[in-house]
């Protein structure tokens, strides 16, 4: 029983897994399924270009596409596309002409195709993105011929005559033709202001770090206040021991035993150097030992001096 629901589940996991290929397959290799000239529909895109951008640049019929083109039962393509042409003369200056040269290329069931345009201030680039129409075509081929007896070449002529064809651009899509140099220069722009946003943060970071050795003191309220008071207190008994000093004439704390200074009553400085200075201590240690220790002192004397003890000699 175990091994049959294995085997029922197993098929099914591989039944999804062919499905779901299957789908994949299908989806990623759509071809273009309409026979066309690039050179046409390079041509195609010329003039329609050329019309929208007419059309755009009288306000009223501009207005109209954009107020009125649902009501009057104009395609959403066509008015999206006297918008797109509606900004051109805005951003790259007066349009002049079109260049001769232009590529195309396939994309999934789609052909999209770029012309060149020079205008006043930069060339830009108008790409039309043509998908299938071979119903409408067909239908329309269909009536020419058995309704009005037309032939099938006068009925593809008249047809291409109306702008039917077995295919239609479904968007448009215009963009600056930027040279080597233009991309270098907003490659360089984005990167000189990118590295001064980061050194500006940067710098705040470190602002904000320097201030955090304040967070503890600004926290912590009684040590700061206790503080205050200790130092104020010693402030103030320091006041009074010097008053006192003053008022009862008392002499500074004698220096300690063993050790003598020469101080000059002008200056209020030492007069001994660092040499006399060691001199005068080892001796005061020398007395305080009774004479039993021998010191050599090499540092910071220069002399090299040497303190001995007196001894009698025993005869």
């Amino acid at each position: 029983m175990e091994k049959i629901i294995k085997k029922k589940l197993l098929l099914i996991v591989s039944m999804l897994a062919v499905t779901f290929a299957l789908a994949g397959c299908s989806s990623s290799d759509k071809k273009v399924e309409f026979d066309y000239d690039p050179s046409e529909l390079a041509q195609m895109v010329q003039d329609q270009a050329t019309q929208y951008m007419q059309e755009a640049s009288i306000p009223e019929k501009y207005n109209y596409y954009v107020e009125n083109g649902e009501e009057a039962g104009i395609s959403e393509s066509i008015i999206d596309a006297v918008k797109v042409f509606g900004t051109v003369e805005k951003d790259y200056g007066k349009f002049i002409d079109f260049k001769s040269d232009y590529t195309y290329e396939e994309v999934d069931d789609k052909v999209i195709v770029s012309v060149y345009a020079d205008c006043a201030d930069q060339e830009a680039i108008i790409k039309a993105t043509f998908v299938d129409n071979k119903v409408e075509y067909d239908l329309q081929k269909y009536m020419a011929v058995n309704q009005y007896n037309y032939s099938e070449e006068d009925a593809v002529q008249t047809l291409k005559d109306n702008g039917i064809y077995p295919y239609k651009i479904s968007e448009y899509e215009v963009s600056a033709n930027q040279t080597m140099k233009d991309k270098m220069k907003a490659a360089g722009a984005n990167t000189v202001i990118g590295m001064g946003i980061v050194f500006v943060a940067l710098i705040f970071i470190s602002f904000i770090i320097s201030l955090l050795k304040y967070v503890p003191a600004l926290l912590d309220k009684e040590t700061r206040e206790k503080k205050k008071a200790e130092k104020a207190k010693k402030a103030q008994e320091a006041a009074q021991a010097d008053s006192k000093a003053e008022t009862e004439g008392t002499a500074p704390a004698a220096a300690p035993a063993g050790i003598v200074d020469i101080v000059n009553t002008a200056t209020g400085e030492s007069a001994m150097n660092d040499s006399e200075l060691v001199a005068v201590i080892s001796a005061a240690i020398m007395a305080s030992q009774g004479g039993k220790t021998r010191v050599r002192v090499n540092y910071p004397s220069n002399d090299k001096l040497v303190v001995r003890p007196r001894r009698k000699n025993k005869r």
